[in-house]
């Protein structure tokens, strides 16, 4: 994974083999031993990647998605066709109107949440550009709400705007100038179980696909007429997002940044990537304290706790040396202090009241 990583597992361990309280808990008569070794790098990563703070080094682009009419909720998937799982927590992101006319096309902020729930098309909006322009949460693929192909629009999950036969689904990025295409919902759980995402547009058939089996791997594909319905698996990553798409209007191209999930060793092969070489005392250190934990001598695993704690706190300093930038992120009021109505327009540029709003204290 890149060129800042290149130190493995197997140099940071002849590293610490030296060191004599060390040394026999990884060590035994037939000479290296891949456990506890391996267990205890990987507890040093996930205690490194534990900690809210959004390590550049540690970030992932989500595919891009597109919003579709009235769907609140989109599985994401992989240009291969893969489901995505590389996602622990969610970190910024803009969207972007991409049927405007206008060069460069407007955008906006996208705010990201723990949990949003389940809406209509209903929801109450102030305006297409309020900041910011969209909420947005991850959910397992299984959370999500998924249409049925040829029910009709009387309810169920999706509240709606299920796929019929002759359906037709326009590629958003297709539609005709500031007009969002009426598409059905573009997921839908089959018969058989099976979480499925509408991967080419075209027209449904006359009649229900021929769906795969429960269980079916993700990725395979189901033809409908001209359109492809994939499969992605339901522990997977999805998005949520308010307010709902309107049925017509603009179609947004959600652009998200996310902190990936800490790694998980498995070889002394393995390099530290995605952690930097640069920052490898912090890790080597961390390795070291929690060889104390391992350790069956009673006067060696009592040094674990004071040293661990040490070495947690020793993890200030490499925020310190990621965190020397201007940052960016910033809190503003939303109305003034004697009270007063939502400022919509909530930013460094108007932090009390919009232009000609009303709002504001």
């Amino acid at each position: 994974m890149g060129t800042l990583s290149k130190l493995t597992l197997q140099k940071i361990l002849d590293k610490v083999l030296p060191l004599g309280d060390v040394n026999p808990v990884l060590v035994n008569v037939s000479g290296y031993q891949l456990e506890p070794f391996i267990t205890i790098a990987t507890d040093v990563m996930t205690a490194i990647c534990g900690t809210a703070f959004p390590h550049k080094w540690n970030e992932v682009k989500l595919p891009l998605f597109y919003t579709n009419s009235w769907q609140q909720d989109y599985a994401l998937i992989n240009p291969d066709g893969s489901s995505v799982f590389n996602v622990e927590w969610l970190q910024r992101g803009i969207v972007v109107d991409m049927v405007s006319t206008q060069l460069p096309k407007p955008w906006g902020y996208v705010e990201y949440g723990r949990q949003l729930t389940q809406a209509t098309g209903t929801f109450s909006q102030y305006g297409l550009w309020r900041n910011p322009t969209f909420l947005a949460n991850w959910f397992p693929n299984r959370m999500l709400y998924y249409g049925t192909w040829g029910q009709t629009n009387s309810g169920g999950p999706s509240v709606g705007n299920n796929p019929l036969p002759f359906s037709i689904y326009t590629n958003p990025l297709n539609a005709i100038t500031n007009t969002q295409p009426n598409n059905p919902i573009s997921q839908v759980m089959d018969p058989n179980g099976n979480l499925q995402v509408v991967t080419v547009y075209g027209t449904c058939g006359a009649v229900a696909p021929n769906w795969p089996p429960a269980g079916s791997a993700p990725g395979t594909n189901t033809p409908d007429g001209t359109v492809v319905w994939t499969v992605v698996d339901p522990d997977g990553v999805g998005i949520r997002i308010l307010p709902v798409p309107s049925q017509t209007g603009a179609v947004f191209q959600f652009n998200l940044i996310a902190q990936m999930p800490p790694v998980a060793f498995t070889s002394l092969s393995q390099t530290l990537a995605p952690f930097p070489d640069k920052f490898e005392p912090y890790f080597r250190q961390g390795i070291i304290a929690q060889c104390y934990r391992y350790s069956s001598v009673a006067s060696v695993q009592a040094k674990f706790e004071k040293n661990y704690q040490i070495w947690l706190a020793s993890l200030n300093d490499l925020r310190a040396n990621e965190d020397r930038e201007l940052e960016e992120n910033r809190f503003t009021p939303e109305r003034g202090v004697m009270g007063g109505g939502r400022n919509r327009w909530a930013g460094a540029a108007y932090p009390f009241a919009g232009p000609g709003s009303g709002f504001g204290g």
